[in-house]
């Protein structure tokens, strides 16, 4: 199995999402081979002038060995060679942080990942699940929540463009507490993640 990660957290490996990405590899290795791929989102570009102009007559012969435009077809490549898609990230403003929005915007792309016809936009890559772990400092889902919630609509929206409707969300809420309860809701999400993974995958 092929998994690909997208870690967008400015914590890097130390982040709690990351955490419970590395749990769910785990388990995933226990019952099958695993191949993973990471990819640092916080280390991408934003697109450039040629990538912009691709996406604006995407019917033309562009250079896809320069600039973003090159980056953009790894990355697509990466995603469209997954089995399994593990995107880790942070809530950031009621919304998703610049580091996922650039990976969004090199896979995204007007005729390489999508087509646009008289009808509406087309997906064009083959779906496959794709789970999202997002932490928060604050609570934004359930009775409960203490702010408003972008990123989960904006997620399964720009997602289901190309194709992704596969997608599971697992939120770490909280985490501006003690060490102890952020610990507590770490492992109450990998236990959901796992059982979830038992019942789909393996």
């Amino acid at each position: 199995m092929n998994v690909l990660v997208i870690n967008c957290s400015p914590k890097q490996t130390e982040s709690s999402s990351y955490y419970v990405a590395q749990s769910m590899i785990a388990t995933l290795s226990n019952s099958v081979p695993v191949e993973v791929e990471i990819i640092d989102a916080t280390r991408l570009p934003h697109i450039d002038s040629a990538y912009a102009d691709a996406l604006c007559s995407p019917d033309c012969h562009h250079d896809l060995s320069v600039g973003s435009l090159a980056l953009s077809e790894q990355l697509i490549a990466s995603l469209d060679a997954a089995d399994m898609v593990i995107i880790a990230s942070p809530m950031h403003n009621y919304s998703v942080p610049s580091s996922l929005k650039s990976w969004i915007d090199h896979v995204v792309r007007a005729g390489k990942t999508f087509k646009i016809t008289a009808t509406g936009k087309h997906p064009l890559l083959e779906a496959k699940p794709v789970y999202i772990l997002v932490s928060s400092g604050s609570t934004f889902s359930g009775e409960a929540a203490y702010q408003p919630d972008f990123f989960t609509p904006y997620m399964q929206a720009v997602l289901a463009t190309i194709g992704q409707n596969q997608v599971f969300f697992f939120p770490i809420e909280g985490t501006v507490s003690t060490k102890a309860f952020v610990q507590q809701k770490i492992e109450t999400i990998q236990r959901r993640v796992s059982e979830h993974l038992a019942a789909t995958v393996m």
